[in-house]
């Protein structure tokens, strides 16, 4: 037994030291350990290489352009000492790719003007600063990616390009970085995640082209200045800058700043936006909290994204620009800092769900005459306002929108056009003392006036009866002491709602056709959400759940639709019904499509009681998506 055991162990001893002659420890290519390499050769027309493997001393030499015959060339050898002659022209790409045993400082050569792809990536040994030389005009993409052991580094005068990621994540990096004026080109991540870069970043007025993530998750900590003829700033091009200071200033320039562009950005002084400016991209500003004074939105800039100024909480006040037509979702949501009279502009037509979420502004409201959509709490917790005057063409109140509004007080006039009112829409507004519906008005949400304690008269003006939350329901849409007076003897939309409502039949979930194998299909966007209907269907929800369409209006559910759609079917996206009754019409067949900013979308035609035929939209996101092409996305 135990011969069997020792001879066992031998097998798999002599295994092992075969393993460790094929691999070895260096990292060598199957099939070559260290005493297989080859020691020297030609690397180019006029230069030849030679290494020693006893002072492991890699000597390239001769002159012009680097050219390697195999890939990763030296990426396996053991290299404690670098030397590249004078006359060597260029680093060829992948010649020393993750060779971790590469060590020491790297010296190279006055001749030297390019450094290609991969070169030196990984080489995580190299240590001290990288120094390149003057004559260097192109440094190629991942030339120096992660690596991590150098402290400094100095840039050649004479540099035009530098590639995507060339110096990204090299982290050991403590020094400040000075760009020579004629650099033309910075790459994607550049110095993404060179998290301990020191000092000003000043970007040279050479620069016509910067990438996306260039200096992203940088530790600068002085100021920035950038290049005066620069017309865009890419998406998180300096995103997550956390210790940069100062002043922001826009150059003139610029006509679009990208997404998350100075997202959780640390500067400290005001942010400077000139006339010129198009464009702000979502969250391009978000979490830039320490940045102060008024935000100065040109009157040239025409579209502001979702969250782009979200939680900048120490802006004091806002000009928003005379021209606007849509306040995105998020826009300036908690910006708590935010004060005074807010003034939004003449030809606003919506307001997105949570736009200004706990800010600071005080005194009236006044919302400007085109407006048609006030987005689910878009101006929730927002105590200082004191009074609310609504136009004419508002057509919903979404859920929450003025949530907590303490201060509103006195008779709340809701305009002709508002056909719904969402759940908790005027919860906690303390100071209300009466509501007056208009004409148009179907339906009030749970607790839509709940915690309204002075609120003690709520009337409702149209000749049907909207529905609305009792007192005998577990929300209720208005307080115990309010009075709520319906016009006698009219129909109700509840009753209409619960007449036609489409009876329930059992589907198999097969209806949704092809094989759910499949790794996605368009049809998956339709499960698991909430379509919310637009404009004067916002109290509309479709929920699609396996193979049937459950119809709620008012948050009542109302009856379930069996429907099908085929999930191979990309050219005509169509979720087919035998027909049901919503709200006020019949629908048979709902087109889909994906909107804006991940908005899922449900098109159809509404064949109202009256004969008249309406496109009505269901969707998933904020109601400004429905007025947003794509040509507007980043």
């Amino acid at each position: 037994m135990m011969r069997k055991t020792i001879r066992k162990f031998a097998i798999m001893a002599g295994l092992f030291a075969m393993l460790f002659d094929l691999f070895g420890c260096t990292g060598n290519k199957p099939g070559q350990n260290a005493n297989q390499q080859t020691t020297g050769g030609s690397c180019g027309e006029n230069m030849t290489w030679e290494y020693d493997k006893h002072s492991q001393t890699l000597t390239i030499s001769g002159s012009g352009e680097m050219v390697t015959t195999d890939r990763f060339m030296w990426s396996d050898y053991r290299i404690k000492s670098l030397v590249i002659s004078e006359g060597v022209t260029s680093i060829a790409k992948e010649a020393f790719y993750s060779n971790r045993e590469l060590q020491g400082q790297l010296k190279l050569p006055d001749t030297l003007k390019s450094i290609g792809e991969f070169a030196f990536y990984g080489c995580s040994g190299l240590t001290g600063k990288l120094k390149l030389p003057d004559s260097v005009e192109h440094v190629d993409g991942y030339a120096f990616t992660r690596c991590e052991g150098f402290e400094g580094i100095s840039l050649s005068k004479s540099l035009r390009f530098i590639g995507d990621e060339a110096f990204s994540e090299m982290t050991g990096l403590k020094s400040t970085l000075e760009f020579p004026e004629g650099l033309e080109s910075l790459g994607r991540s550049v110095f993404h995640r060179c998290e301990n870069l020191r000092g000003d970043l000043i970007l040279p007025n050479s620069l016509t082209e910067v990438g996306n993530y260039a200096f992203d998750q940088c530790g600068f900590d002085g100021v920035l200045r950038l290049p005066a003829g620069m017309t865009e700033i890419p998406f998180n091009c300096f995103s997550g800058c956390k210790s940069m200071k100062g002043d922001l200033v826009i150059p003139a320039s610029v006509r679009t700043i990208g997404e998350s562009a100075f997202a959780g950005c640390g500067f400290d002084g005001t942010l400077v936006l000139a006339e010129g400016l198009e464009h702000i991209g979502r969250y391009a500003f978000s979490y830039c909290k320490n940045l102060t004074g008024l935000l100065n939105l040109p009157d040239s800039v025409e579209f502001i994204g979702e969250s782009a100024f979200q939680s900048d909480a120490a802006f004091t006040g806002l000009r928003l620009p005379a021209g606007l037509e849509l306040i995105c979702e998020s826009s300036f949501r908690g910006c708590s800092g935010m004060g005074g009279t807010l003034a939004l502009p003449g030809g606003l037509l919506v307001i997105g769900d949570y736009a200004f979420e706990s800010t600071g502004f005080t005194g009236a409201l006044a919302l400007p005459a085109c407006l048609r959509s006030v987005g689910k709490g878009s101006f929730y917790g927002c105590t200082g306002f004191t009074a609310l005057q609504l136009p004419d063409t508002v057509e919903h109140i979404k859920d929450y929108a003025f949530c907590g509004c303490g201060a509103l007080a006195g008779r709340l006039t809701i305009p002709d056009s508002v056909s719904s009112v969402g759940n908790s829409a005027f919860y906690g507004c303390e100071g209300l003392t009466a509501v007056t519906f208009g004409l148009s008005l179907r339906s009030v949400g749970e607790a839509a006036f709940r915690n309204c304690s002075a609120l003690k008269s709520a009337e409702f003006s149209g000749e049907m009866a909207p529905d609305y939350y009792g007192p005998e329901e577990k929300k209720p849409s208005f307080p115990e002491e309010c009075k709520v007076n319906v016009l006698p003897g009219g129909a109700s939309w509840r009753e209409i709602w619960e007449k036609n409502a489409p009876a329930t039949t059992p589907t198999d979930d097969g209806s949704l056709g092809a094989d759910k194998d499949m790794p996605y299909y368009w049809t998956d966007g339709l499960q698991n959400d909430d379509f919310h209907g637009g404009g004067m269907y916002a109290d509309v929800m479709l929920t699609l759940d396996g193979a049937r369409i459950l119809l709620a209006i008012n948050g009542r559910p109302v009856g379930e639709i069996p429907y099908a759609a085929d999930r191979n079917e990309y050219e005509n996206r169509v979720v087919s019904t035998a027909g049901f009754y919503c709200c006020n019409g019949f629908i048979r067949d709902l087109h889909f499509r994906d909107g804006y900013n991940r908005d899922s979308q449900l098109f159809a035609e509404l064949v109202c009681d009256g004969g008249e035929v309406r496109t009505v939209v269901f969707h998933t996101g904020s109601e400004e998506s429905l007025y947003i092409g794509f040509e507007s996305e980043d």
